[in-house]
């Protein structure tokens, strides 16, 4: 039943327009914005980092070393034995650090303010770790180091080590800090960071290396350096865990000091097939494509950013027993295409297998151990036993008549 008279014009369409949605979904009327929604993308998500000390190494680095021959308007009193002086580069001269070690005495000062004024009042004093073998070298422990960067002051943690090996002077440092966060993707939690490539402080901060692991463990100690993938290369483009972001660094500085976050903005990317018939992997890292694309425990396809690829940096790990096979260790020719249509095949990963190569130099027969993985990657133990290296032995028929060690390296 209905009002007498007819309806106005519009409202007639409405009602058509109305009755049409319903056959198509019924009991469900659909609003105009319903569908811009669906297909909006995620805003940014941002995540601030926190500067934290750590308690192990994380990278090592050399750092160069201007030498000084005449005092310094002014240095610590009453000093006897051999002593060195020069400035610590960490880049622009505004972050030379001047430096005043007295071996003898174990004793290092560092002028942390750069006035040159080195007296024991004035500058930072730190005593040498207890002497190993080496006896022109010393190692001082929980250095803090503050310097100027493009974005703001910072500073870092490090462990110094000096090494005199006339007539050079050698300076390396073992960094202990770094910048974390925790951020939140499609509801798994990471954590994230950055750890700068060198002492360089004029460095971009996106020319070092970006911490990306499940929450889980976040006091687990990690190592920018030894291939683990803990950390892989800053990449502004990124697929993990099924997605692709836009990856920024942003470093407006906060009250002078430097202040990162990182933004990670979700995009949406034709995608492709790759199959891993590799087995125990725990994290595979595709560079070379215009996302790094980073894939947590694979196993059988999955989808990744149509593209072209170098072939992966591996992480195995079997019983507790973690292993790596690096991309620099592989045919640097060969290329993974992700087409779309076809499913890419990689073989990388486990099992591994023990392999020795002989080859003759004059009298001598020469043996080359290698671990190699399911594609023909070299690949090497995590922690590795010095203790008790791979053995040989050779036998003529049943009988053995040589056997020995191989040396790492």
């Amino acid at each position: 039943m209905r009002p007498a008279g007819r309806w106005p014009r519009a409202l007639r369409a409405t009602l058509r327009l109305l009755a049409f949605l319903a056959l198509l979904d019924p009991g469900k009327v659909v609003r105009a914005d319903d569908s811009a929604q669906a297909n909006s993308t995620p805003p940014p998500t941002t995540v601030t980092l926190e500067y934290r000390e750590a308690g192990y190494i994380i990278a090592n680095w050399y750092v160069s070393v201007e030498p000084r021959s005449a005092p310094f308007k002014k240095e610590p009193s009453a000093v006897s034995g051999t002593v060195f002086r020069g400035f610590l580069n960490l880049g622009g001269s505004s972050n030379s650090i001047p430096f005043f070690w007295q071996r003898s005495a174990g004793r290092l000062y560092l002028d942390l303010n750069r006035n040159q004024d080195l007296s024991d009042g004035s500058a930072t004093v730190f005593s040498a770790r207890k002497a190993g073998s080496v006896q022109n070298q010393q190692t001082f422990p929980d250095v803090r180091l503050a310097f100027n960067t493009p974005s703001g002051r910072s500073s870092m943690l490090a462990d110094l080590t000096f090494f005199n090996a006339n007539p050079r002077l050698y300076c390396y440092a073992a960094l202990r800090s770094f910048w974390q966060g925790k951020v939140s993707l499609h509801g798994r939690d990471w954590q994230v960071g950055l750890v700068p490539d060198s002492p360089n402080a004029a460095a971009s901060i996106e020319n070092g290396r970006l911490l990306l692991r499940p929450w889980q463990e976040p006091d687990k100690a990690f190592n920018a350096q030894s291939g683990s993938l803990d950390t892989i290369p800053f990449s502004r483009k990124l697929f993990v865990d099924g997605h692709a972001y836009e990856l920024a660094c942003l470093t407006a500085p906060q009250n002078g000091a430097v202040n990162p976050a990182l933004q990670f903005t979700e995009q949406s990317i034709p995608l492709g097939e790759v199959t891993f018939t590799g087995q125990y992997i725990k994290r595979l890292v595709l560079p070379g494509g215009v996302h790094q694309v980073v894939l947590d425990q694979p196993a059988g396809t999955v989808k990744i950013p149509v593209g072209h690829y170098y072939l992966p940096n591996v992480m195995l790990e079997k019983g507790g027993v973690q292993a790596i096979c690096n991309v620099a260790q592989w045919p640097m020719g060969n290329r993974i295409s992700v087409d779309g249509t076809t499913p890419a095949l990689v073989a990388a990963g486990g099992p591994l297998t023990n392999t020795v190569t002989v080859s003759r130099e004059g009298e001598d027969l020469v043996l080359n151990y290698r671990l190699i993985g399911a594609g023909g990657e070299s690949c090497q133990l995590v922690k590795r036993d010095f203790a008790h290296p791979p053995e040989f032995a050779i036998y003529r028929g049943e009988k053995r008549i040589a056997s020995g060690k191989f040396e790492f390296g």
